[in-house]
């Protein structure tokens, strides 16, 4: 590294600045993302098809900061059945997924692993007392980084969990969580809700009210780090194009969240769309569609096991993951100030 340095004395401060970044940058640049794709994503593509899209009801993706490793939830088609799976990138290609060590007991859903990789926040029915009975309903939980995997996961206190179901956690870095809930203060079907942390550990919860909850049903928001801009799973709204679509609101100059607008026959279908997140680059949107690909026009007469093989593949109708670049996206572009 000295004869390096001595080697470039002389030159213009600018230039040896630029030289000795790239000499520091160099055994660190990062490797890309394996959610990266080496082509542009324009339209709304599979995620890992055949691994993480398998054929199974697969949906509500989550990412470790550095996208190597998946959580992501397998359920039955008529939502009888969750299970949260994962799946680790190495040598080139996803795992087996695989049931993850706190699941496979209880209802468990809607994982989420927040920016910064400490935490792990789900939905569960599972007891808040050890040897208890499962209850009625799913709460919030959360898990803690550890040295070797995830710490037991805890209960989150009253308001943010209630004698009602909550749904999709999402949690910042200041510690504001947004979640969906069917509580009794819900405008419609469901609702989304803010609980900021407080010094005493407690948490102040409120509704978010219109126009972001409605007389519909609205379950669950992705909110980007400066609660600018909330993407959101809804039902019933008079513009949907199918059971659930995905809509975009943004905070406006007065602090007030803008009217959802729908995101597009793009990303929305005839079917259902659920779970949006952005990768943790922020390049991508990533969601579950149980969309099916047009019947083509002149099919051929298929073999038993060609048959076969289509119907437990991806876009038979249930949960496939799919993703796109925001940019390809009008709607999540940001708003002009």
């Amino acid at each position: 590294m000295t004869s390096t340095y001595r080697a470039i004395a002389g030159l213009p401060l600018a230039r040896v600045f630029a030289i000795t970044l790239t000499i520091m940058c160099a055994p660190l640049a990062a490797q890309p993302a394996p959610y990266d794709s080496a082509k542009p994503l324009s339209r709304a593509t599979l995620f890992a098809p055949g691994t993480i899209s398998a054929g199974d009801y697969d949906s509500h993706v989550t990412f470790t900061p550095d996208g190597r490793e998946i959580y992501f939830l397998k359920l039955a088609p008529n939502f009888s059945r969750w299970s949260i799976f994962v799946s680790r990138y190495k040598d080139g290609s996803w795992s087996q997924p695989e049931v993850a060590p706190f699941s496979g007991q209880y209802q468990d859903a809607d994982p989420y692993i927040t920016a910064d990789g400490k935490h792990f926040y789900f939905i569960s029915d599972r007891p808040v007392e050890a040897g208890g009975e499962r209850q009625s309903h799913h709460d919030i939980w959360v898990m803690d980084k550890t040295d070797s995997d995830w710490s037991a996961p805890r209960h989150l206190p009253a308001p943010v969990n209630s004698d009602a179901d909550s749904y999709y956690p999402i949690v910042l870095k200041n510690g504001t969580l947004y979640f969906g809930s069917e509580r009794g203060d819900s405008r419609g079907l469901g609702d989304i809700y803010r609980a900021v942390p407080q010094k005493d550990g407690s948490y102040e919860v409120e509704n978010l009210g219109p126009p972001v909850n409605s007389s519909a049903g609205e379950y669950e928001a992705f909110v980007t780090e400066d609660e600018r801009s909330l993407m959101l799973a809804a039902t019933r709204r008079p513009d949907s194009l199918g059971d659930y679509d995905l809509y975009l609101s943004h905070k406006q100059a007065d602090g007030k969240w803008s009217e959802p607008v729908n995101l597009g026959p793009e990303i929305n279908s005839p079917a259902r769309e659920l779970s949006p997140k952005l990768t943790p680059d922020g390049k991508y949107l990533i969601w579950m569609s149980c969309r099916v690909p047009a019947l083509p026009a002149k099919p051929q007469r298929r073999t038993t096991a060609e048959v076969l093989k289509e119907l437990r593949a991806p876009g038979n109708g249930l949960g496939d993951i799919y993703q796109i670049e925001v940019s390809a996206v009008p709607e999540l572009r940001s708003p002009t100030k």
